[in-house]
């Protein structure tokens, strides 16, 4: 079966060598949480509006409603304390359930044996459905070009072990599925630097999709939000690694997050919750977590898919040669213009970009030393980012400073810069 996998990854990529096809409008956008819906009677339900740090399910569910999305991944323990019928009806249903129809969720170890999760999601006494089977919560789907694992991870209750018959169809799956790119996701991680830990139990899965060149595995469970470099089969860091991230800020309430990280953990916050978007290419993908209204924390990038001996199907793909039209880049400001600790740079584009703010101080004599530079994804409209007096890991004494924006599109074309001068003070 691997042979076979590898000599049809290998008519793929030479057919996309000799004609690769650009990521288009109809690629599928697809949007990940776990650790979602509060209990009712949680002292932070707040009728449903929640706290700051607590049952924040309604604001994560408007990152879903009308925003395109072909499917939502529920990453386990949908509901607190247990997804009951009363506890779903009451607080899940009123605001992830608004996109129920799209959803293909997996079970947390909230969840249980999953009684009225599977009646929820696939219908009362309903066998099989969006979940998966009754009590098994395991099956796939695609989405796109890409092919979508969903696994279950409370190995106390249904075995995850090698050899066992969870992860015998995982193998018979990944065989009889050969696509370009493979997505797999379950509710514990494998690599966490959060709660609970690494999950050294699913170990086996790991192995499984890393042989069959998969490029990513989602996971919650650590209420928190932890992006790892591509790991191998052995848990290296490795460029044809499979990618993970950890999206437990549904909305329910955030757990510990130490100073310690696991090795090849790039990126980790428990302060912000929101959700992970990914928009699926043919035989690439871009990532960006999206907070919640009010709060500005991001992270976002992309990667390429691989084929026969890690190397990628396609080169990084180039700008369409019929997009010549520059992002517009307007309305730079930052706010306030004197300040101690931080300050908020604002911008409008006219389309999403990548935007580089960069810092630079302003001598007494008027001149300018570079000092380096801010990043962010840009989104069409309005745009916020946070500014906490640090460049490159060093904080700014006080002084006068100026700030030079310029946006790049998708395509390569570059908006005309915009200025701002601002002043640091004790």
């Amino acid at each position: 079966m691997r042979s076979a996998r590898r000599l049809f990854l290998a008519a793929v990529a030479i057919a996309v060598a000799a004609c690769p096809a650009p990521a288009g409008a109809d690629d599928p956008l697809i949007a990940a949480a776990g650790d979602i819906a509060c209990d009712p009677t949680d002292p932070g339900y707040n009728g449903g509006n929640g706290t700051a740090t607590r049952c924040r399910q309604r604001a994560t569910s408007d990152l879903l409603v009308g925003h395109g999305l072909a499917a939502v991944l529920p990453l386990g323990d949908v509901q607190y304390d247990s997804p009951t019928a009363a506890n779903l009806k009451a607080v899940y249903d009123p605001t992830w359930g608004r996109v129920k129809s799209i959803s293909r969720p997996v079970l947390g170890n909230h969840d249980g044996a999953g009684a009225s999760y599977f009646d929820y999601f696939n219908g009362p006494g309903a066998a099989n459905g969006p979940a998966g089977p009754r009590g098994r919560g395991y099956y796939s789907f695609n989405a796109g070009t890409w092919h979508i694992v969903a696994l279950n991870s409370n190995c106390t209750r249904v075995s995850c072990g090698a050899g066992s018959i969870q992860e015998r169809w995982l193998r018979a799956d990944l065989a009889s599925h050969p696509a370009a790119c493979t997505l797999a996701f379950w509710h514990h991680p494998r690599y966490s630097s959060g709660h609970d830990g690494s999950h050294v139990t699913l170990s086996a899965f790991w192995a499984d999709l890393h042989a069959a060149g998969a490029e990513l595995v989602l996971s919650g469970h650590s209420h928190d939000y932890e992006r790892f470099a591509p790991k191998d089969a052995q848990g290296k860091v490795s460029p044809t690694g499979i990618r993970q991230f950890v999206v437990g800020t549904g909305g329910g309430f955030m757990t510990g997050l130490g100073t310690s990280r696991v090795a090849g953990s790039e990126v980790a916050q428990n302060t912000t919750f929101g959700v992970l978007r990914l928009a699926l290419h043919p035989y690439s993908y871009d990532w960006r977590f999206v907070p919640i209204a009010g709060r500005t924390w991001t992270d976002s990038g992309s990667g390429q898919c691989h084929g026969p001996g890690g190397s990628p199907l396609v080169p990084a793909p180039g700008p369409p040669a019929t997009d010549r039209t520059a992002p517009l880049l307007t309305g730079l400001t930052v706010k306030p213009r004197r300040f101690t600790r931080h300050a908020r740079f604002r911008y409008t584009l006219s389309e999403s970009a990548r935007v580089r703010i960069g810092i630079a101080r302003v001598r007494s004599s008027g001149r300018v030393h570079r000092l380096g530079r801010l990043r962010d994804a840009g989104v069409a409209g309005l745009n916020r980012r946070a500014f906490y007096c640090k460049v490159g890991g060093r904080r700014l004494r006080a002084g006068r400073y100026s700030a030079r924006a310029v946006a790049r599109d998708p395509a390569g074309n570059y908006s005309k810069p915009k200025r701002v001068r601002f002043r640091i003070v004790r």
